[in-house]
């Protein structure tokens, strides 16, 4: 019986090619987009799902709360982990990850990688195997080092590195340690990634730090005990900040923090393993908000909503034209479940082909949908036999929920009025109507969401950032204490050069560079009872003048003043609003003031004053920003500002110039207008994502009308006919059979146009910096939408009245 149900099926689908090819394209278009933003989401839910301790490891985090809301923060000091080892009820294990450099050389070979340090804990912690060496306590000694397995082929090709020598580069200091493990490289899908892992207390200064809990740089992640509650570690957690008195109340309140719940201005919170990979404030730009993942999967089931409804209608349509097919079958004895059942195989066979070419579209697409998204997914992933079968099945309940009704309705039409001809298409008006309109509700938010969030993301780029970034390039330097004496060099070598405009450093990269490495510097102080908090930035001379930076009070960095060398003296320059912080009634009277924002670091003589900028991206509100001129500190970024009609060449030549101090680094410079595209990544994604996700839901929808409009043209033929030899003209019978579909669109567009507005304002709040929500915008979908429609069903109108009414009436 089945067989001859799909054989049937096939011969349905084989006469009637016009609807069966409609419903396929339309179909696995949407399960293409599908199966891959699904594969998408899927993957950015497996991060870190491989830990056999998942749900037991936790980042620490410190909270504070101010009038905003809430503020994270992830750094603590080295003797943070292994106090909450002892002293927190129900940590079992704890380890900080400090990044503390980059370099390990074997025999004069060095590759640049970059150095981690742990504590022993990491590996009984986290599921990462060791591959090769002592698998117990990998890092036993304070000089044993582990490796991962791509470091150690860089390194040693294929000789054994296990017991080999070798030497570390642990800032800026090279220390000789000894391979004891080789460890598995970190799966795509890890939070956590390392090339090079070594002991904390290698560390150079150690001694000075251990006890430091103001010094802090790295985050830190534990492991509960089975039976151990959160509350009660996090209750652990308020009585050490109290024990090691790691809060002044009275400095807190001067900022503008005010009490949580517990009464306390700060606490130390537990982020589960499973929650990391989402959370912004805590791993930066690596981060992918849960929302945006969602959003991803509403898009999905909007489009095969869409795609679902263009098969309803044009089943529930066509089904009229088979009444008396199912009217005759009836007669000879077949049961409303036989017909049912008859109806649904053909749907089912459809939905079946159409899954069938969205795999094989989804594999070819993989390689473009991960270039343009910067995803990962294989076509193993996409191949794997859960991933196929949950395909199917899905194919099978959409198949049924879709193609049911017009199953069912079919099976119940009445034999009689069947095979009078008594049943009439306009009984299915209301449905075909109510759907149509739904789907251009939805292709009509679409659009304007695409328009919104694409002048949100052109806003982002093209907002002045309070400084040049044209032809200004960016090199990121290995050898951070050497970056003074690479600026002097690079200003004499290039100085002949016609292009060449000027040289300076900075411990901080403007955007994100070739090096993907983002890095927050600030500090606090008190000044005559007054709270300053600013973010803080090394750099050396001609740091304006690179970046275009106008003083507007004091001076710049100027070679010709007097200066103090001995280290104990800083020149600084501040922004407009760190001026502002210090309460003077002109802010223009803090340049002169010279003062000790910390005890241990040298005294700022504050020589200038600068407009405010963005030293990081406008999704993260402009900040008070000191600049320090230390030639003593370690400078990781060199700027070279040039003049020219060929950045590409230019480029190569700063490139070659620079190679001549680091020939070991590999990590090629980019211009600062790149750096600054990269930190709106994600936004860019999103909108390329909502610019295709509305091609295809209005490609769908006016798929769909199109063949609505087709069928309804010809079962209203004779009609049309009719009309023409009583002498109506072409413009009124096209206006006659359009309008009807065209005021289904208009309803359409007022009902997205709040709704969307609604949503698309909610999103826009997320941002610091943003653009409104205009009105014209979603004047601009609805006509868009109007304009598309009245094309789809303007051509087939056009065709039914140009059409000879001989030929539709000559049987009558």
């Amino acid at each position: 019986m089945i067989r001859n149900y799909l054989l049937t099926a096939w011969r349905n689908l084989q006469k009637n090619k016009f609807n069966a090819a409609i419903n396929v394209i339309g179909l696995s278009v949407a399960f293409t987009c599908c199966i891959l933003l699904f594969l998408m989401v899927r993957y950015e839910f497996s991060y870190d799902s491989f830990q056999k301790n998942g749900k037991r490891l936790y980042q620490v985090y410190n909270s504070t709360q101010n009038l905003s809301g809430e503020d994270k923060g992830e750094s603590f000091g080295i003797p943070a982990a292994p106090a909450f080892k002892k002293e927190i009820a129900g940590v079992v294990a704890s380890t900080g990850l400090e990044s503390a450099g980059a370099g390990i050389r074997y025999k004069g070979k060095e590759v640049y990688q970059r150095l981690t340090l742990v504590d022993p804990d990491f590996f009984t912690m986290f599921s990462f195997p060791i591959v090769a060496g002592r698998a117990n306590a990998p890092l036993a000694g304070v000089n044993d080092v582990v490796i991962a397995q791509s470091t150690a082929t860089a390194l040693f090709g294929k000789e054994d590195p296990i017991g080999k020598p070798v030497e570390i580069k642990v800032v800026a200091e090279w220390k000789a340690v000894t391979v004891s493990a080789v460890i598995a490289d970190a799966p795509e899908n890890s939070s956590i990634k390392y090339k090079i892992l070594a002991r904390t207390e290698i560390r150079g200064d150690y001694p000075e730090r251990k006890n430091n809990w103001d010094a802090q740089d790295h985050p830190v992640f534990v492991q509960l005990a089975p039976t151990a509650v959160t509350a009660a570690a996090q209750k652990d957690f308020r009585a050490l900040i109290k024990r090691y008195k790691l809060v002044d109340d009275k400095q807190m309140q001067q900022q503008g923090n005010v009490k949580d719940a517990n009464g306390d201005y700060m606490a130390f919170e537990l982020e589960s393993m499973a929650d990391v990979h989402f959370d912004e404030e805590l791993t930066g730009g690596s981060a992918i908000n849960k929302t945006y993942l969602y959003t991803l999967v509403l898009i999905a089931i909007v489009v095969m909503v869409i795609a679902c409804f263009n098969f309803i209608n044009l089943n529930v349509a066509r089904s009229f034209t088979r009444a008396k097919e199912v009217g005759i079958r009836k007669t000879i004895g077949a049961g409303r479940r036989q017909i049912y059942f008859q109806l649904w195989a053909e749907s089912l066979l459809l939905f079946i082909i159409a899954v069938a070419i969205a795999v094989v579209a989804a594999s070819m697409l993989l390689k473009p949908f991960n270039d343009l998204f910067a995803e990962k997914l294989t076509l193993s992933v996409l191949l794997q036999p859960l991933v196929l079968v949950t395909v199917f099945i899905a194919a099978v309940v959409v198949s049924f929920l879709a193609g049911g009704y017009p199953a069912w309705l079919v099976s119940r039409f009445n034999t009689v009025e069947v095979l009078k001809g008594k049943v009439s298409v306009r009984r299915s008006g209301l449905l075909r109507n109510g759907l149509i309109t739904f789907q251009f509700v939805l292709a009509s938010a679409l659009i304007s969401g695409t328009l919104v969030i694409y002048r949100q993301f052109s806003h982002l780029r093209s907002a002045s950032l309070g400084y040049t970034q044209e032809l200004v390039i960016s090199i990121p330097v290995r050898s951070p204490e050497k970056a003074q004496k690479y600026a002097d060099y690079l200003r004499m070598f290039l100085a002949s050069q016609p292009w060449m405009a000027g040289v300076t450093a900075s411990h901080i990269n403007i955007g994100i560079g070739e090096d993907h490495s983002m890095s927050h510097t600030g500090m606090g102080f008190m000044y005559k009872d007054k709270s300053i908090g600013t973010a803080v930035v090394n750099v050396d001379y001609d740091f304006l003048s690179v970046l275009g930076m106008k003083v507007i009070a004091g001076r710049g960095f100027n070679r010709d003043f007097a200066h103090d060398t001995s280290g104990k003296v800083n020149d600084v320059i501040v922004t407009e609003s760190m001026a502002r912080e210090f309460g003077l009634k002109n802010f223009r009277d803090v340049a002169g003031l010279n003062l000790s924002a910390d005890t241990s670091l040298p005294n700022w003589n504050i020589v200038g004053i600068i407009p405010d900028f963005h030293m990081y991206s406008m999704n993260e509100k402009m900040a008070p920003t000191t600049l320090i001129l230390n030639r003593h500190a370690g400078l990781s970024y060199l700027f070279v500002k040039v003049r020219t009609t060929n950045p590409r060449v230019t480029l190569a030549e700063v490139q070659a110039a620079f190679h001549k101090l680091e020939p070991d680094n590999v990590t090629p410079p980019s211009y600062l207008t790149e750096n600054t595209e990269r930190w709106y990544e994600k936004e860019s994604r999103l909108s390329s994502i909502f610019f295709s996700s509305a091609f295809i839901a209005i490609l769908l929808s006016c798929l769909g009308l199109f063949a609505i409009v087709s069928l309804v043209m010809e079962q209203r033929r004779k009609e049309i006919g009719v009309r023409k030899v009583l002498g109506a003209t072409i413009p009124s019978i096209t206006g006659l059979l359009s309008k009807d579909f065209i005021r289904l669109v208009a309803i359409a567009f007022v009902i997205s146009t709040p709704v969307a507005w609604y949503f698309l304002n909610r999103w826009l709040q997320n941002f610091e910096y943003h653009v409104d929500a205009s009105w014209w915008i979603f004047g601009i979908a609805g006509v868009l939408t109007l304009v598309i429609a009245l094309l789809t069903v303007g051509i087939q109108t056009l065709r039914a009245a140009l059409s000879n009414p001989v030929k539709s009436l000559r049987s009558e």
